[in-house]
């Protein structure tokens, strides 16, 4: 029968559970286990069984914390997100809205700067011609043009007071049809157009939802 320090010394074997695997000079079956095999430490063990947790809690939420994103990040990113959700549902919408500004603009421009444009007014009497004239065909000459001029008067006068009465009509129409479209750009997309005392389109916005590609909400 074999003693326990023969079978040590034999080749290792799975039968042979008594004898350490990987033996160090000098070491003791005692010395090679863990403080949490024996009963010396127990305490010892629980202490450092809580440090290794706290350790590993510590490196796990450093490397999950530098792999996360930031606030900031995560904002922007979810900002991006909702723009292009935004550009690809109003794409059927865009070209027509669009267009319908573009229209009610030119028109409220052009109202704007149109003026009134006058008849001509009867010629001046020809001072060569009447000089051949006797006093009395003269005088006859210019009281018929002085009444000539007066009848001009009278009717150009009329004629501004109609025309500016329908320039005021056309430009409150022109300037309605021009807040609607401006309405409607606005529902769709507020950054579509520039603030100030005339909305102008933003361009660079307005080409970013004309494509509606991904990488310009980037």
């Amino acid at each position: 029968m074999f003693s326990k320090e023969g079978a040590c010394s034999a080749p290792y074997s799975y039968e042979h559970h008594d004898c350490p695997r990987y033996p160090h000079l000098g070491a003791t079956d005692q010395s090679l286990a863990s403080p949490c095999q024996t009963e010396a430490s127990p305490r010892v063990c629980v202490i450092r069984r809580f440090r290794l947790l706290a350790l590993l809690a510590v490196v796990c939420a450093a490397g999950c914390s530098s792999n996360a994103p930031s606030v900031q990040e995560r904002e922007r990113l979810a900002e991006q997100q909702r723009l292009l959700g935004l550009c690809q549902r109003l794409q059927p919408r865009l070209p027509a809205a669009l267009q319908r500004f573009e229209t009610a603009q030119r028109q409220l421009a052009a109202v704007r700067q149109s003026t009134y444009q006058p008849t001509a007014p009867p010629k001046p009497l020809d001072q060569d011609e009447q000089r051949r004239l006797t006093i009395y065909d003269q005088q006859t000459e210019e009281d018929l043009h002085e009444q000539a001029v007066e009848a001009w008067r009278r009717v150009e006068s009329d004629r501004r007071e109609r025309w500016e009465a329908e320039h005021s009509a056309q430009e409150r129409a022109a300037a309605d049809a021009f807040n609607a479209a401006v309405n409607s750009l606005q529902q769709l997309h507020p950054e579509l157009l520039q603030a100030g005392s005339t909305p102008r389109l933003n361009r660079e916005e307005v080409e970013r939802f004309r494509t509606c590609q991904a990488e310009r909400f980037r």
